[in-house]
């Protein structure tokens, strides 16, 4: 069995995304009166690619090039605010990327300013989360981030052995790390959360713990441990590496370490401190509007972004036209979402998680049970994978570590044959990594 097949953060995933017509967002804008809503940023712009990187991004822009895509941004954001009812109200803010902070301090600051000035994004007590990386973390950017009442910096560590980051192609350095944990804490940012990767070739279990304790030196509210994939048009896939055979035994190991010391996984990848599995609360109807190209929007069930690209040469020519474009509110590529695809994606927005499924809630809405929906769930509980309790249904902690291979099978036949049809989709490479990984 291969324990990573996918990580299934969003659905449909975004290779299952084709050609849309005859949609206007101002038809669906109404529907975000009364929705949790989100905002969100995409900044395409890094120092360099990670070796193991299929984000949407590019590398070495000039800051001409930079504003002029945030004067994209603003004019979409101009003719978003227009058609938008005066009453709608965004619960969170997050500047994704890329790496934001790439971004010179005079046009991060503009971001801000379009969030809060056009969008009437209302910082108050809500929540702020800006993505970074050690190699573009500096005082005088964090301390626009604070006078913007960030609430929540997030920042990819991924080892603290220097060797293993080359052979990751990061362009920062474990002093790069330690100097911006040293303005990050000074700073005070009510929460910190760090990445690491497992399975980095050449990484044994012993350093991988090793960069685990240095991590936690620091203290961060929140830890995000994610398996090495090697994808398609990446530095890694070029290179013919594979991750290490002993992946899934690292997570285990790593999963035991942080529990030990205090950190509660709340799903196969996100560990709090002092944190509580039990939050009862339920994902899958939020609605998030993007800004920028690259993100993703989501309202109800229409899905719709600029289309996707991995290599360099596919990244600046959507990116492009993306700046050069006049309307950003006719929908011409996504995904609009049958009754059917809604329900699978509010059960892998729930199950994958330590809050569960409601199956009260899954009746109150869509009129059946999860498990006569999608029989997978109840061959779950009898291979005791799932169980369920008060009338949530929730992976156990075997089925948690598997959360890579159980979520696939989740998905639908149509979205699975869109998806095999895209050149970077990520189920069109399984059988290259079917032999990697043992349970």
């Amino acid at each position: 069995m291969n324990p990573y097949i996918q990580y299934m953060y969003s659905y449909p995933h975004k290779t299952a995304y084709g050609v849309l017509s005859g949609i206007r967002l101002e038809d669906y804008a109404k529907r975000l009166v009364a929705g949790d809503n989100s905002l969100y940023f995409h900044i395409p712009f890094c120092q360099s690619k990670c070796g193991y990187c299929n984000l949407f991004s590019v590398t070495g822009q000039s800051e001409a090039f930079m504003k002029e895509y945030v004067d994209a941004m603003e004019r979409q954001a101009q003719q978003f605010a227009r058609i938008f009812p005066e009453s709608v109200q965004f619960s969170d803010l997050t500047l994704g990327g890329g790496t934001p902070l790439a971004l010179p301090t005079g046009q991060l600051e503009r971001v801000f300013e379009i969030a809060e000035k056009i969008m009437g994004f209302d910082a108050g007590d809500k929540m702020i989360i800006v993505e970074t990386s050690p190699g573009q973390t500096t005082e005088e950017k964090l301390r626009l981030l604070k006078e913007h009442s960030v609430t929540r910096i997030s920042m990819g560590v991924q080892s603290f052995q220097d060797e293993e980051l080359k052979r990751l192609n990061r362009s920062h350095s474990v002093a790069q790390v330690e100097q911006a944990m040293t303005w990050i804490r000074r700073m005070g940012f009510p929460c910190v959360n760090l990445d690491l990767i497992y399975g980095i070739p050449g990484q044994t279990i012993e350093s991988l713990l090793a960069s685990a304790k240095r991590v936690l030196e620091y203290e961060p509210e929140e830890l995000f441990v994610y398996p090495l994939y090697i994808k398609k048009d990446t530095y890694l896939s070029g290179k013919k590496l594979n991750r290490s055979e002993y992946t899934y035994e690292m997570y285990l190991q790593i999963r035991d370490y942080l529990k030990d010391r205090g950190y509660v996984p709340c799903s196969m990848r996100r560990f709090v401190r002092g944190g509580s599995p039990s939050d009862t609360g339920s994902c899958g109807f939020d609605n998030t509007i993007s800004l920028g190209c690259g993100g993703r929007s989501y309202i109800g069930n229409l899905h719709f972004c600029t289309p996707y690209g991995v290599r360099q040469s596919q990244c600046m020519s959507i990116l492009r036209e993306y700046m050069e474009q006049q309307n950003y509110l006719d929908i011409t590529h996504g995904y609009l979402l049958s009754e059917d695809e809604e329900k699978r994606r509010y059960v892998i927005k729930n199950i994958l998680f330590s809050s569960g499924l409601s199956l009260e809630e899954y009746g109150q809405v869509y009129g059946s049970r999860p498990e006569e929906d999608y029989p997978i769930l109840a061959d779950w509980i009898r291979d005791g994978y799932a169980f369920v309790n008060h009338m949530r249904m929730y992976l156990t902690e075997k089925g948690i570590s598997l959360s890579d291979y159980l979520g696939p099978m989740l998905i639908s036949k149509e979205v699975r044959e869109k998806m095999c049809r895209s050149e970077i989709s990520p189920l069109s490479i399984i059988d290259e990594e079917g032999k990697e990984g043992r349970i």
